[in-house]
C-alpha cells in the first residue's frame, strides 16, 4: 500500500496529464495468483482454510487490459473525459473464502479438478501473512463508464478461463 501510495504521488507531481488505474484481487489463467493456488491445491488437499473476513472485487487481468486499451484508444482518438485516478476491478464483492468457494464450483463444474475441497472459514488473525491486509478493500467504481468501460465479471471470467483456456495449476 505504502510504495503504490508513493508511486502514485510521484506520478500527480511530476505530471500535468495522468491516468492512474487502481485495482485489486487480480487473477487469470497466467502466472501465479489465487485462482491457480486454488485450484493446486483443490487437487493436493481434501480440506482449506481460507480467510473469511477480508472482502474485495476479484478482477480478471484480461479485463483489466481491455480496460487499459480502451483508455488509451480514447487518448488517441482526443476523446479523453478528464485526466486523474480511477478504480477497476471486479463487479461483484466477495471474501476469499466466498472466491475460493465460486472456483471450487466452477472448477468442478467444468471439469478442472474432480472434487472439490472441504472449506473451512477462518479469520485473518489465523492466517498469518507478512504484510497485514485491510479487511475491507472493496473499491468503488470510478467513472470509467464514460470510456465505454464496465466492471470486470469475474465470475463469468472464471468460466472462461477453467473452460476455454484450461488453466492449469501455478507450480
Amino acid at each position: 500500500g505504502a510504495s503504490k501510495l508513493a508511486g502514485e504521488r510521484a506520478v500527480t507531481a511530476a505530471c500535468e496529464k495522468y491516468i492512474i488505474l487502481r485495482t485489486a484481487w487480480v487473477f487469470s489463467e497466467y502466472g501465479s495468483n489465487f485462482v491457480k493456488t486454488m485450484v493446486r491445491l483443490a487437487k493436493e488437499r481434501d480440506e482449506l482454510s481460507v480467510v473469511a473476513d477480508q472482502y474485495g472485487c476479484p478482477t480478471y487481468a484480461g479485463d483489466l487490459a481491455k480496460a487499459i486499451l480502451r483508455v488509451c484508444e480514447q487518448h488517441e482518438q482526443g476523446k479523453m473525459q478528464a485526466w486523474g485516478v480511477y478504480h477497476y476491478c471486479g463487479d461483484t464483492p466477495t471474501s476469499w473464502h466466498g472466491f475460493a468457494r465460486a472456483i471450487f464450483t466452477k472448477a468442478e463444474l467444468l471439469g478442472v479438478i474432480e472434487k472439490r475441497p472441504q472449506l473451512k472459514a477462518i479469520s485473518s488473525d489465523q492466517y498469518q501473512t507478512p504484510a497485514k491486509r485491510p479487511e475491507y478493500s472493496v473499491m468503488k467504481e470510478t467513472s470509467l463508464a464514460s470510456y465505454g468501460v464496465i466492471s470486470s465479471d469475474w465470475l463469468s471470467a472464471l468460466d472462461f478461463i477453467f473452460k476455454d483456456c484450461r488453466c492449469e495449476p501455478d507450480q
